[in-house]
């Protein structure tokens, strides 16, 4: 009988801090592995952790608010949504940083496709005041065909150069075109 309390104790006091102790970890590594000093430890990202540094987005504003990288190239609808864009996403990063002539890759010609790698539940959970404000707000008026449904867009459709200033210019001439930065 003992023996049995015991294991019942041990189970209640070790199975939560258990709980607590990874779901700690997992927090810490999930912000650890969010803002620009993780996102830009490659080489490959200098332009664009530069590019952010200079943006609105990226702290250079008067109150000196910054967003995280993954505040714009994350999913945000739900935690599994989240988890699972930032899994397929940080996979495919050191796969490409293992395998790939990162040299060769046409930056200018991605930032064509950048609505696959940023989502408007990210623009949207820092600028809910848009959708808000109704009535002639310019604010909604604005947007209101977005809101509306009207239109077949994303954030960044129309907002190409937020969060990244002058990335074009910043980035290396194309390969294999003799572009111009």
């Amino acid at each position: 009988m003992k023996k049995a309390l015991l294991v019942i104790v041990l189970v209640m006091v070790l199975v939560p801090l258990g709980v607590t102790a990874s779901w700690m970890l997992t927090e810490a590594s999930l912000k650890a592995t969010s803002g620009p000093d993780f996102c830009t430890t490659c080489h490959t990202m200098e332009p664009f952790a530069r590019t952010f540094r200079d943006d609105v987005h990226g702290g250079n504003n008067p109150r000196g608010l910054a967003a995280q990288c993954t505040d714009c190239h994350l999913r945000h609808d739900n935690v599994v949504s989240y988890l699972w864009t930032k899994a397929r996403f940080g996979l495919h990063d050191v796969w490409a940083q293992l395998t790939y002539d990162l040299d060769a890759i046409d930056w200018k010609a991605g930032l064509a496709h950048r609505e696959r790698y940023v989502f408007d539940s990210g623009c949207l959970r820092c600028h809910r005041d848009l959708e808000d404000a109704r009535g002639n707000n310019p604010a909604f008026v604005a947007h209101r065909p977005y809101f509306l449904g009207e239109i077949d867009r994303q954030c960044v459709s129309c907002h190409a150069h937020v969060g990244h200033r002058e990335l074009a210019a910043a980035l290396a001439p194309s390969p294999n075109r003799g572009d111009s930065p």
